[in-house]
């Protein structure tokens, strides 16, 4: 966090390279940030889109479950308008937020393909690369809460229509 608030004083310093904060556009529950990074030594500059989560605290609890929907939605739109460059999650213990956003977005898009929600074989799957991913009851039930709250957005979907939950 200290380097967006460095970022939001214009631009920031790292090394070679240098981080301009371009856009910082407050949505309902989160702040979307624009900023280009340019890499001095290699004369190369890239536009990094930040989603920041403002109402996901550290504990894991969520406030708003429809802001993480938002947030998905969001990410699929850059996704789309900038030819799947990488996506990359993270939180504060790098573990816990990270990890429950991970098997949402997995769930999701296996939903999307195979037409199941199975949250525990996405979560089995994480583990493997992320061991401590969505380790309590009270996570786990935010993945699955926060994808039903997902589909259902999607209520005349007809593929969402007759899922096996």
């Amino acid at each position: 966090m200290l380097s967006i608030l460095a970022c939001a004083r214009g631009m920031a310093q790292f090394r070679e390279y240098t981080v301009d904060l371009m856009e910082e556009k407050p949505v309902k529950g989160f702040v979307m940030r624009t900023l280009v990074v340019v890499n001095e030594k290699a004369g190369s500059a890239h536009q990094v889109v930040q989603l920041h989560m403002t109402n996901w605290s550290p504990d894991g609890s969520c406030s708003h479950l429809a802001t993480i929907t938002s947030v998905i939605n969001e990410m699929s739109a850059i996704q789309r308008r900038t030819g799947n460059n990488p996506i990359i999650v993270h939180c504060s213990d790098t573990v816990g937020r990270s990890g429950m956003f991970c098997a949402i977005v997995t769930t999701i898009e296996r939903c999307k393909t195979e037409g199941v929600v199975d949250v525990f074989q996405v979560v089995k799957a994480l583990r493997v690369h992320k061991p401590g991913a969505v380790l309590t009851v009270a996570q786990y039930e935010l993945v699955f809460q926060a994808v039903l709250v997902y589909l259902r957005s999607f209520e005349t979907y007809s593929n969402f229509r007759n899922l096996s939950l």
